[in-house]
């Protein structure tokens, strides 16, 4: 407490449905497998924000700890600070006092591999997994998606390479 620094779970690697704008629904999931997750910039000390708030210092609430941040049976784990300033010392305040209680991690994906799924009826809607992806920061947020881990978000602003079961490769921006 003195420390004002709390473990959390910022994925499970569960599968969420995902919606664009001008693409049909799929499912995605994060692999946690080894080499998979570049977790460089988290144990840089990546931000922890308010709701993903990127556009505003107004948005940082703390730091991922440096080097704390690693996959561990089965889950992306890391630890937080907390600023000492006014929107950080509120947070921490509700964290300790067990109301706020959903992280969230905004990531890039990379590579991203189309997957068979054993209970998706006909495979309607497609299950990708992220091969090679890159969490940029962390996150308090109020709804989760990943009731495990919590709500995953973030812009893309990366090219993405999708790997088909027919193993042909096509570079898209996601």
């Amino acid at each position: 407490e003195e420390k004002r620094e709390v473990d959390v779970v910022f994925t499970t690697g569960a599968r969420v449905k995902r919606e664009g704008w001008f693409s049909p629904p799929f499912f995605e999931e994060l692999s946690l497998e080894e080499g998979h997750v570049r977790l460089e910039r988290l144990n840089g000390g990546a931000p922890l924000l308010d709701t993903h708030g990127q556009w505003s210092l107004d948005s940082v609430l703390g730091v991922v700890v440096a080097g704390s941040a690693r996959i561990d049976a089965g889950k992306g784990v890391a630890r937080v600070r907390f600023s000492k300033g006014e929107r950080g010392e509120a947070a921490f305040r509700e964290v300790k006092d067990g109301i706020l209680r959903n992280i969230s991690v905004g990531y890039s994906i990379h590579k991203m591999k189309r997957v068979a799924d054993d209970g998706n009826e006909d495979d309607v809607i497609p299950v990708f997994r992220a091969i090679d992806w890159e969490p940029a920061e962390l996150s308090l947020v109020p709804v989760p998606a990943d009731a495990g881990a919590q709500v995953r978000s973030g812009e893309a602003t990366t090219p993405c390479v999708i790997v088909t079961r027919s193993a042909e490769e096509t570079s898209m921006k996601t």
